[in-house]
């Protein structure tokens, strides 16, 4: 099964977060980051996303993480309109396996009227903590996100990956080629991501040509 996950999995807060010192500087810091800075591109980084390698420093332990995400969450509260805090929070839940967490922190920030609301991949990021919440499946809510991500941008690389992966999951192997294959042509040629996604189609297409149509009610 194809997995873009260690490409295009929700931002890693770890390897995201300049190195600056922890505490209301750092909470600043994060606060005023373009949202794409705080996100492992897929595909061929564009010139904003070049200028990671500035910020890309790791926090230094889980414990500085929880220190973190407890002062995001005394930001939310004190100003729980803030869409851009209300993100950062989910994405560093995600991080510390908090699905649950997660996911209510990334419909807070959905919910608001913002630009955050436009980003497919923080759709793409909430159906994943949903989806994690039900052992990795994308049924469901899960998959309503997806949609909603593509509904925004049906060119979204990690959309159409996880649309692909939910309707290969389903058995649905002709829906999830027509998701895989425009998600081929985003891909370098001769990359390692390039190669699995061809796999997967190879797969997915011979399972759609041998299946074996389900009987007439």
């Amino acid at each position: 099964m194809f997995d873009l996950a260690k490409l295009a999995g929700p931002a890693r807060l770890f390897s995201a977060i300049a190195a600056v010192a922890l505490g209301t500087a750092l909470l600043a810091f994060l606060l005023m980051q373009p949202l794409v800075l705080l996100t492992d591109p897929l595909i061929a980084p564009s010139a904003e996303s070049e200028a990671r390698p500035a910020i890309a420093t790791a926090l230094d332990s889980r414990a500085e993480a929880i220190a973190l995400a407890r002062r995001l969450s005394a930001q939310v509260e004190k100003y729980p309109r803030d869409a851009r805090a209300w993100a950062i929070l989910a994405r560093l839940e995600f991080e510390m396996d908090h699905f649950a967490a997660a996911a209510q922190a990334y419909e807070r920030a959905l919910a608001l009227p913002s630009k955050v609301a436009n980003d497919p991949a923080l759709w793409c990021e909430y159906a994943d903590a949903l989806g994690m919440m039900q052992d990795g499946k994308l049924a469901g809510r899960p998959r309503e996100l997806i949609a909603r991500a593509l509904a925004l941008n049906p060119n979204h690389p990690k959309a159409l990956e996880m649309a692909g992966s939910a309707e290969y999951a389903q058995g649905s192997y002709a829906a999830a080629l027509r998701f895989w294959r425009p998600l081929l042509a985003l891909l370098a040629p001769g990359s390692q991501a390039h190669a699995e996604l061809a796999a997967a189609i190879a797969r997915a297409d011979h399972l759609a040509r041998t299946a074996i149509p389900e009987p007439r009610q």
